[in-house]
């Protein structure tokens, strides 16, 4: 047996890959409002082999998850951009902030998802649903639903595909280090009430998280739901560092802000 705990034994190392291998995530509330941009802004953001799809349509979500199986109670948001992957629609992942640390690195480092730390918050107020996202002090999302129904049952299964890219930087600070993956996984909804109503998105300039860049044409509607997630999965592509390197920065903060002296101070 190890001596410390930074070193596991077999047995140890079974049970982190089971929980690696099958990420679940229950009672999860979610506000969720989609819109469509300016189809050549969406063929930007999705790094190749992705293709846009048929519609240039973006999903953005803030959601309360009660329950996980891997890392506890935390909020989430996420910005899902649609897209094609040979012939099969899915979702390019733009960005995905966490309330939580713990949330932050699990799927960062299993994943690739392009995780952040920030303040996230879930209000109801009658028919009326607020989720914001603020970082570095600045409320970068800003969702509203209304809802002039109550949350119908649903009982439906649903199975969606999502894209990340797993790369690093390389460590003399020039380039990746490696060509990225690119990783599919695989969610498997089971949706109980949810209720469609009418929507808004406001934006606001964050250097560091600059969704400001993408035109909102015209919102489609908001949806508000009580829902479980299973998820799963595997590494479909390889695709070349200098072609990916350009989504890859887009990934972080922009750390030249501080070099440059262009935060202000405590941020």
């Amino acid at each position: 047996m190890p001596l410390t705990r930074y070193v596991k034994s077999a047995e140890d190392i079974r049970r982190f890959e089971d929980v690696y291998a099958a990420p679940s995530f229950f009672d999860i509330r979610t506000l969720a409002v989609s819109f469509l941009s300016d189809p050549d802004v969406v063929a930007e953001l999705l790094p190749a082999p992705l293709m846009p799809a048929p519609e240039p349509k973006i999903s953005i979500s803030v959601s309360e998850i009660r329950r996980s199986d891997c890392v506890g109670p935390f909020n989430g948001a996420v910005v899902n951009v649609a897209c094609v992957y040979e012939g099969q629609e899915g979702f390019y992942c733009l960005s995905m902030p966490m309330s939580t640390d713990t949330a932050v690195i699990f799927g960062r480092e299993l994943f690739a998802e392009p995780k952040k730390l920030a303040e996230i918050r879930m209000e109801q107020r009658g028919k009326h649903v607020q989720g914001t996202v603020t970082r570095h002090g600045v409320t970068y999302i800003d969702l509203r639903g209304t809802f002039d129904e109550e949350l119908d049952a649903v009982g439906r299964e649903s199975s969606s595909q999502h894209y990340y890219f797993k790369f690093l930087p390389a460590a003399d600070g020039h380039g990746l280090a490696r060509d990225p993956q690119m990783i599919r996984v695989t969610h498997r909804g089971e949706t109980h009430r949810a209720v469609s109503g009418a929507g808004t998105i406001t934006f606001r300039e964050s250097a560091h998280d600059p969704l400001i860049d993408i035109p909102v044409v015209q919102v489609l509607g908001a949806t508000l739901s009580e829902s479980d997630l299973h998820t799963s999965a595997e590494v479909v592509a390889t695709v070349p560092a200098e072609a990916f390197l350009p989504h890859a920065y887009g990934k972080t903060d922009d750390f030249t802000a501080w070099a440059e002296g262009r935060m202000p101070a405590g941020q």
